[in-house]
């Protein structure tokens, strides 16, 4: 019976590492993580045929982002030609395919994994230059399904007017050229200011980093059916002007992304509303720490910390969009039970937080000494019951 439980479990591991699925994303298919799967072949190689490839490309374990999962080039800039190999790097940099400027038709890709090496080759295609083709460009943001560059709204020639129509412009975005990142313009590098309706605006362009990606003034402006022209200057000089469309607060939901709770914004990051409190919304978090930052949406809006902001218990903070990390007073501190309020004035882009521990002043907060702790709603007001003595938010006991 030992050795039919063994073997059972040896077949469970060789099919574990044989099911392991492996992805290509990049340029071409606006970084969709899962989108294009290679596929095993007799040799225990896995191959991939793309229709048109062309830019930078990763291998992606799994079909997931994370350093660990991600494979490309061991130094920025690297390439793989045409015909040739290319050993990859685990946590690696963007690889480019090919000459710069040509894409590839019918393009082929080989992966060999061997002793945890990952070599990608490139097996064949028919090259083409893409810098002989008709400059195109597009508006790409999270309503873009998510920043996809194959699903970015191209401006198209209306009586000589680059024009293209949003159905929800929200949110952050960018233009790009040919659908590409190698491209793109975003926040004006001088004012920093957003885009205001009716009002021309000249985009900053890509330089040794990318531009920041552009909003309106107030950043929680929408507005559906935008109509938006783009006029590209003989010198360079890229102008976009929202020229049409219905004004609309962008609804989304708040999430806290950070260090105790992922940098992410899944369900266990949201904040609910409070009953009765307009525009005010609460989280409660079992141990928080550390750094994060407070999203409107998928990433749209970010609102972080000034260089000034620690953020401490029981205090009120202001934040600021597009700041950066809000870093603890206390790195290495746990809290247990907290609970985060956020209050937002959307017509001023005011926001503001507290994180309140329902241990503190009751014992220590830090998580390694947290008591056991029942947490109530009382005639609307939440109260903490311990050893029997309940205490309201403060931490103060009430009788």
């Amino acid at each position: 019976m030992k050795k039919i439980y063994s073997f059972i479990l040896a077949m469970f591991a060789v099919l574990s590492v044989s099911a392991t699925d492996y992805y290509l994303t990049g340029d071409f298919n606006g970084w969709k993580p899962d989108a294009m799967q290679f596929t095993e072949a007799t040799d225990g190689s896995y191959e991939v045929t793309v229709t048109d490839l062309y830019g930078a490309v990763k291998i992606l374990v799994g079909g997931t982002w994370g350093s660990e999962n991600e494979y490309g080039a061991v130094v920025d800039g690297d390439s793989v030609l045409l015909g040739n190999s290319y050993a990859l790097q685990q946590a690696g940099k963007n690889l480019k395919i090919g000459k710069p400027g040509f894409g590839y038709k019918n393009a082929k890709l080989k992966l060999v994994i061997s002793e945890e090496v990952f070599t990608l080759t490139f097996v064949s295609g028919e090259e083409y230059d893409r810098t002989a083709l008709p400059t195109t460009y597009q508006i790409i943001g999270a309503f873009t399904n998510n920043w996809s560059t194959s699903d970015a709204i191209q401006f198209e020639d209306v009586e000589g007017v680059l024009t293209a129509v949003v159905p929800d412009l929200n949110g952050t975005f960018k233009i790009i050229s040919n659908r590409s990142y190698d491209e793109q313009w975003g926040t004006n590098w001088e004012t920093g200011a957003g885009l205001e309706f009716n009002v021309p605006y000249v985009l900053g362009a890509k330089g040794d980093n990318e531009p920041a990606n552009l909003g309106f003034a107030n950043p929680f402006a929408g507005y559906t059916n935008a109509k938006l022209t783009l006029n590209v200057g003989e010198d360079g000089t890229m102008t976009l002007t929202l020229v049409d469309g219905e004004f609309a607060k962008m609804e989304a939901d708040w999430h806290i992304p950070g260090t105790a709770l992922g940098w992410s914004c899944e369900e266990t990051q949201r904040f609910s509303p409070v009953a009765g409190q307009e525009n005010t919304y609460e989280i409660l978090v079992p141990e928080f720490g550390a750094d994060f930052k407070l999203v409107y949406g998928n990433w749209a809006l970010e609102f972080g910390a000034t260089d000034s902001i620690k953020w401490e218990l029981n205090k009120e903070y202001t934040c600021t969009f597009k700041g950066g990390n809000i870093h603890a007073i206390d790195d290495e501190a746990i809290f247990i039970d907290c609970i985060i309020t956020l209050t937002v004035n959307y017509e001023t882009a005011e926001v503001k937080f507290m994180i309140v521990s329902e241990g503190s002043g009751i014992n220590d907060v830090k998580a390694d000494e947290k008591a056991t702790a029942t947490k109530i709603i009382e005639n609307g007001q939440v109260l903490i019951i311990k050893d029997g003595v309940r205490y309201n938010m403060m931490g103060v006991k009430v009788e």
